[in-house]
């Protein structure tokens, strides 16, 4: 019995393997966020074998990358970085990792596609550069390569049931969210202020359209990116950057892919012509998250409390409660009421309407927003549309 208690006290210690890449001469490594997300501790060895410890700055799940930073003042060499957008299709390109625990393996290959979209258990990952490059476990958050040496996406082996193909993350997306990780220490949305909606038959007949695909605009914010850049309703936005724009949710998969400040090239069909407009996203105002949660979903909120939970004669004086719906709004067709208690968004718990509004602006180009609603004694879960 004694020999069994030792045993069950000893503390069983796991080593998980992956790469990395040094970003900046001040040690800041960009990895994947899957190889360090339950990390208690993390060494850095580099490719002179040298050891260090290194701490996580910042990470996001949603594009599964994490900033690193090695715990020493000492210089390091950079690799320079390369124009993901330029990229070809049967261009050449170097992998380099540790698959397996095998150090420093380097495996070549071209680029067989781009823009891919993986789905991986219930997270669909956008926009990624397809290789027949070997990337296995261990390759995780290592270096893709052009022949000249140069940083063109950041490898991954997410996705499991891969065989004979590998996949990396577009560099130049991957620094637009580094950026925002290092400024930030979270990912901020890009927003231009438009809303689409499919493009039907009828309506692109009556504009003089004959493109095909493309989204009609609904609605532009007032003094929003689009509305400077003069993007009206009724225009049909046809591509944003090189990728074809074929429906609503592909829209905001698009979208989503950049960070404030980024430009995006739009075309347009604008006023019975096509015409490309370069516009530079913003920060998604506070303004416009308000005009989401009170019209298009129909919501009021105000942060409870033991005074607002008597007058409206409330059992729990915790979450947030609704004090007004819109008529013929998602909440009123859902059936929610005054004095309905909304105690978590996406499963994070409310105390604060700020709270909700926080949760609205990371889901912002989701399809939905999944909240647990209390009233009296039972609690549902509302799904929004967004």
């Amino acid at each position: 019995n004694e020999l069994y208690d030792n045993r069950l006290q000893q503390e069983t210690v796991r080593t998980h393997l992956g790469s990395g890449v040094i970003i900046k001469p001040q040690g800041y490594v960009v990895t994947n966020w899957h190889v360090v997300s339950r990390a208690s501790s993390i060494t850095i060895t580099t490719s002179d074998e040298k050891e260090y410890s290194a701490t996580i700055i910042a990470a996001d799940q949603k594009s599964d990358l994490a900033v690193l930073k090695i715990n020493t003042s000492e210089p390091f060499t950079a690799l320079p970085i390369a124009d993901s957008d330029t990229l070809l299709i049967g261009e050449t390109v170097i992998a380099i990792g540790n698959p397996f625990g095998l150090s420093h393996t380097v495996t070549t290959g071209v680029v067989s596609a781009l823009h891919r979209s993986i789905k991986s258990g219930e997270q669909t990952y956008e926009d990624f550069i397809q290789t027949d490059a070997s990337i296995n476990p261990g390759n995780s958050g290592g270096p893709l390569l052009n022949i000249n040496g140069e940083l063109i996406g950041i490898n991954t082996a997410i996705y499991g049931e891969a065989q004979g193909i590998g996949f990396a993350i577009p560099v130049n997306t991957a620094m637009r969210i580094v950026d925002d990780l290092l400024r930030y220490g979270e990912v901020r949305p890009a927003w231009v202020g438009v809303s689409v909606q499919t493009l039907p038959r009828s309506t692109a007949e009556q504009l003089g359209y004959q493109g095909g695909s493309g989204v009609l605009v609904t609605d532009v914010f007032p003094q929003s990116p689009a509305a400077v850049n003069g993007i009206q309703p009724s225009d049909i936005i046809i591509s944003i950057g090189d990728q074809k724009i074929k429906s609503p949710a592909l829209y905001k998969r698009v979208i989503s892919r950049y960070t404030p400040n980024s430009s995006l090239k739009i075309e347009l069909f604008h006023h019975g012509a096509a015409t490309t407009r370069t516009i530079v996203a913003a920060e998604v105002p506070h303004q416009y998250l308000e005009r989401i949660v009170a019209v298009h979903m129909g919501i009021e909120l105000i942060s409870n409390n033991a005074q607002i939970a008597r007058r409206y004669a409330l059992r729990s004086s915790t979450g947030l409660v609704i004090t007004k719906i819109a008529p013929n709004s998602q909440a009123a067709r859902i059936g929610l009421h005054p004095g309905d208690i909304v105690v978590q968004a996406q499963g994070v718990p409310l105390h604060d309407v700020r709270d909700f509004y926080n949760q609205v602006l990371k889901n912002i180009y989701q399809d939905s927003i999944v909240v647990l609603v209390q009233r009296g004694l039972y609690g549902y879960y509302i799904t929004f549309e967004l």
